[in-house]
């Protein structure tokens, strides 16, 4: 059976001159059902038409002092001003436009019925949104799996290796993994919870309250830790709580390959660990990904070797897409190497995904029955809240 349709008519089993007709045609509409929008949907603010920054005020602690009783008279009119506070601004700056031309009389000729027709048609508008959606979701996951804070508090590591080494079967290696990164999450709480200028980049002074804590796992560590019987391991309620939270694709993670790094992923013969050809820039992922597996931070449409590649983030580049700065396929910080050390990212507030509109728009060209349907939308560049924790938890 054909997978794609060569437009033949198949020839009648009785009368040779004569051929078999279409009997129907239906157009599928279930295409984007489970995107996995929910972490972009619960990072979104609103912006506005008129102005493009949001400001984000972090205040710091006040001081305490002696007090000196009656001699405090002289002190009545001293001026004692709050730390000077740290503003971050996000800005609304990237502009996006999705276009799809439809018509209402060549195209119709392709179809049985008018109900057909407008099935199809009502579907080709319906990407419109749905391509947004996959727009969102994949930019905003793929950049959080591989964003990583410059606090040292901020990245956490997990020695899963020593902890299953002496199992002596696969069930108990994995609880005594799940114990181990257990210990570790309920330490890392007790510590968010105490008073300290360790989990945001400004170095204020801050405490966080357990339920405002938010664990986004990587699938393969979510998954496997799942597996066990968690209210046996996990005695504290509040980690057994921090399960439920949000799971990302493995392939989200992973660390962004940038002009300064990647000569540690290159080399003149690609192998383990250095899947980029230092000689050209040449993706060479190796056999089943022997070499490392580098995915796009970006929707890009290429071509490679004369096919055309229609790439969103979170997807693997093909294999022969060049890295090089100014002229490869893609640039440098474009893309990242997914790496399978990363357990979870934990935050307490959501990096904002801020949007100003979303406009849907159409143009009718008479002159060639027409119509040129647009969605255009905003999204601000994408930078964690300084003022919050973003903790990257690694396995090692």
């Amino acid at each position: 059976m054909p997978i794609n349709y060569n437009g033949v008519l198949n020839q009648s089993e009785v009368y040779s001159t004569l051929r078999n007709m279409i009997i129907s045609q239906q157009t599928f509409a279930d295409n984007i059902a489970g995107v996995a929008s929910s972490l972009v949907d619960k990072a979104r603010v609103d912006g506005g038409i008129y102005g493009d920054t949001k400001l984000y005020i972090s205040t710091d602690v006040l001081e305490s002092h002696e007090w000196e009783g009656d001699a405090e008279a002289a002190n009545l009119l001293a001026i004692d001003r709050a730390p000077e506070p740290k503003v971050q601004s996000i800005v609304l700056n990237k502009f996006r436009q999705i276009r799809v031309t439809t018509d209402d009389l060549l195209s119709k000729r392709a179809f049985l019925t008018e109900n057909v027709f407008s099935e199809f048609t009502a579907v080709i508008l319906a990407w419109l949104r749905d391509t947004k959606r996959v727009y969102d979701a994949t930019t905003y996951a793929a950049w959080f799996g591989t964003h990583v804070s410059s606090g040292a508090k901020q990245q956490v590591s997990v020695d899963l290796t020593t902890a299953g080494g002496n199992a002596s079967t696969e069930l108990e290696k994995v609880k005594l993994q799940a114990m181990e990164f257990g210990r570790a999450l309920a330490d890392l709480l007790v510590e968010m919870k105490d008073v300290s200028r360790d989990f945001n980049d400004f170095g204020h002074l801050r405490s966080y309250s357990g339920e405002a804590i938010k664990i986004v796992w990587n699938s393969k560590y979510y998954n496997k830790l799942r597996k066990v019987d968690l209210p046996t391991i996990f005695h504290n309620e509040g980690i057994i709580e921090k399960f439920d939270s949000d799971v990302l694709s493995s392939k989200y993670f992973g660390t962004v390959i940038t002009s300064s790094n990647i000569s540690s992923f290159s080399a003149s013969t690609p192998a383990a660990g250095k899947p980029i050809d230092s000689d050209d820039g040449t993706y060479t992922p190796g056999s089943n990904n022997a070499n490392g597996c580098i995915r796009s931070l970006v929707e890009k449409k290429v071509k490679i070797s004369d096919v055309d590649y229609h790439i969103f983030p979170g997807m693997e580049l093909p294999a022969g897409a060049t890295i090089v700065a100014s002229t490869g396929d893609w640039l440098p910080g474009e893309v990242y190497i997914e790496q399978g050390d990363v357990i979870a990212k934990i935050v307490v507030k959501y990096p904002p995904f801020m949007s100003a509109f979303e406009v849907g728009s159409e143009f009718w060209n008479p002159r060639s029955h027409t119509r040129n349907n647009y969605l255009t939308f905003s999204h601000n560049t994408l930078e964690h809240l300084a003022g919050y924790p973003f903790i990257t938890v690694k396995a090692i």
